[in-house]
């Protein structure tokens, strides 16, 4: 008999994109389609309904980003494996995503063979990560200038908080404000945040709110 085809889940905010996946995958022998999502929300419902082997997820969607229903399907389904799918290959998605257990990190740039070769990959029980990604992903200093750390880890909800009002274009006084804190705080802050996503100005700054669906 042949092999059963790997079940998997589509999730993204953009149907014709969700609708282009589909109709090159269908053509797929290997693998079966067993739902389509729209939002992190209706993935998890999915996901607890069809135990989908894989799961091609978006990052930025609206309510529950990419990001946190990765980490939720990971311990609501550990068989199911996820592999993002990102227009940005910004090294903090990558890092957090990668210690989170996610199977694969694909740019939505990449190519049908590439995409077929990381669903088999990772449907395999490997991991897979974009080929222009590899030097960010296994790089050994991504806890480098912060003492302690063992792990990568996403800003902190407070800074959360400061990169929304830095958006809002509001002031280090406003923002210390409206956060009540010191100005010396915010700038700390700032200075943090920066580092943590390796933006050197605010356009990488900007960029990343819009994959995270801020902006």
């Amino acid at each position: 008999m042949p092999p059963r085809p790997c079940t998997v889940l589509l999730v993204d905010d953009q149907p014709m994109f969700v609708d282009g996946i589909e109709s090159l995958l269908d053509r797929v022998s290997e693998v079966l389609i067993v739902g389509k999502a729209h939002n992190g929300n209706d993935a998890l419902e999915l996901v607890s309904t069809h135990k989908p082997d894989l799961v091609l997820m978006d990052i930025s969607m609206p309510g529950m980003d990419g990001i946190e229903a990765t980490k939720r399907i990971c311990k609501a389904s550990p068989d199911t494996r996820v592999i993002v799918l990102s227009m940005y290959g910004h090294r903090e998605f990558v890092l957090e995503l990668l210690d989170s257990g996610v199977g694969g990190y694909l740019l939505k740039t990449s190519g049908k063979d590439e995409l077929l070769n990381a669903i088999r990959t990772v449907a395999q029980g490997d991991q897979y990560i974009a080929q222009e990604l590899r030097a960010v992903a296994h790089a050994a200093d991504r806890n480098h200038d912060r003492e302690g750390e063992t792990r990568y880890g996403p800003l902190t909800s407070r800074e959360v908080d400061v990169v929304k009002l830095i958006l809002q274009e509001r002031t280090t006084q406003e923002i210390a404000d409206g956060l009540s804190l010191s100005v010396a705080t915010v700038e700390t802050h700032r200075r943090n945040i920066f580092h943590k996503l390796d933006c050197r100005n605010m356009v990488g700054l900007v960029k990343y709110a819009m994959e995270r669906g801020w902006k």
